[in-house]
């Protein structure tokens, strides 16, 4: 018989439950003349839609939620040749706001047992009216094998948004301040999750894990952010300004973060260099 005026069969696409999606991967703003390169993140879950393990580059941890004061973070993977990094962190939380975070690393070369290195360090948090108002990192190592203070952060906090950070890098003699302009909008869950922000200046890595735990949230949203090098210069390819701002999709959640400024260059005696609608990039599925 002849079929070829029969009704095409129509395959209905799949439904997919947006509200039910999990955020997958996060990649940072990249531009020439932005001074930081950060790779891109990617997460897994358990049945309890917590983060269980992070990639960030080479980099691979896995996250154990040992009880409500105490998260564990082992590495796994790393991308170093010739050496096997072996690193533990221990996040230290009281109702729900991290304490400290305490970090042990031990180098070991892969052709022969030796340990090329030890390294810890200790990041030390206090909080004022329930926002974060002091960072507080030490160190040590091998060939210094006592703690000492390395860098410190000063937050001040008026009406409900934190405006100014005071950068104090110890080692480095180089301190700086940062000040921050909000808009009038309810902060966006993930709009500070890019440079120069105060939750990229609480820890140094995993904010994933960690950005909900640092004490209240600004009220609102940053979308300025200004540099102030009172005490020495800028290094090349600081931030001298930059703006921000937030692109959502149809389900309210932050899509794109997209950033604009200045840095400094190196060559021009600090003359500023213009970087135009870097974009920083959530993927949920």
């Amino acid at each position: 018989s002849d079929d070829s005026n029969a009704d095409p069969i129509v395959v209905e696409p799949p439904v997919i439950d947006l509200k039910n999606q999990k955020l997958v991967s996060f990649s940072y703003p990249n531009h020439p003349y932005i001074g930081i390169v950060r790779d891109k993140e990617s997460y897994e879950y358990d049945n309890e839609n917590k983060i269980v393990k992070v990639k960030e580059g080479g980099f691979v941890y896995g996250i154990t939620y040992v009880n409500s004061d105490l998260i564990e973070v082992n590495q796994l993977e790393d991308n170093i040749t010739g050496v096997k990094i072996n690193s533990k962190r221990s996040i230290h939380l009281k109702a729900g706001s991290v304490e400290s975070i305490v970090n042990h690393q031990t180098n070991v070369n892969e052709s022969n047992p030796e340990v090329v290195n030890t390294y810890s360090d200790s990041t030390l948090y206090t909080y004022k009216n329930q926002y974060i108002s002091k960072v507080k990192i030490y160190s040590k190592n091998t060939f210094s094998p006592s703690y000492a203070l390395v860098s410190e952060v000063n937050f001040e906090e008026q009406n409900g948004n934190i405006t100014k950070a005071e950068v104090n890098l110890v080692r480095a003699k180089f301190s700086y301040t940062i000040n921050y302009t909000y808009d009038a909008d309810a902060y966006v869950k993930g709009s500070d999750y890019t440079y120069e922000t105060p939750l990229l200046y609480s820890y140094n890595t995993l904010y994933s894990i960690l950005q909900d735990k640092f004490g209240k949230k600004s009220t609102n949203n940053i979308v300025k952010i200004d540099h102030e090098y009172t005490n020495s210069k800028p290094s090349p390819r600081s931030f001298k300004t930059m703006t921000l701002r937030r692109i959502l999709d149809s389900e309210k959640r932050l899509k794109e973060i997209v950033v604009s400024g200045t840095t400094f260059d190196d060559l021009k005696n600090y003359v500023g260099l213009d970087f135009k609608d870097a974009k920083g990039t959530f993927t949920y599925k």
